[in-house]
């Protein structure tokens, strides 16, 4: 039996191998992932999900404009933003409804221990 029956998490990030390991490692504990290269191909899936796992830096929207626009639309899907570089960018963050901010590369442990936190906080529709 998996460990996370019946919860989908949403990938966004514009590698294709980040996309990959992540997928594979979230499947492993049982989650349903879905993935997508960009924010403007997320928004054209109109999926819900338990989770969003979301890439600070990509082409076109970024991560924080990405989860700004959702709030904006008033989907309040629980976010995680996974980022190469350091910048501190709390106050807009907290503002779009990020619930952590993750530095790659991230520990498995701690990216599952925060996604199961953000599922727990799901708000359902």
């Amino acid at each position: 039996m998996s460990a996370f029956p019946s919860r989908v998490i949403h990938v966004v990030d514009d590698d294709d191998d980040v996309r990959d390991s992540l997928r594979a490692l979230l499947e492993a504990f049982g989650f349903t992932v879905r993935t997508f290269a960009s924010a403007a191909e997320i928004l054209g899936a109109g999926e819900d999900a338990d989770c969003l796992l979301v890439d600070l830096h990509m082409p076109g929207m970024s991560g924080l404009e990405f989860l700004e626009l959702l709030r904006a639309r008033d989907i309040q899907t629980p976010a995680i933003v996974v980022t190469a570089n350091g910048e501190k960018l709390g106050p807009r963050m907290a503002r779009a409804g990020v619930l952590k901010t993750l530095h790659k590369p991230v520990g498995d442990d701690e990216l599952l221990e925060w996604i199961e936190r953000a599922c727990a906080r799901k708000i359902p529709l």
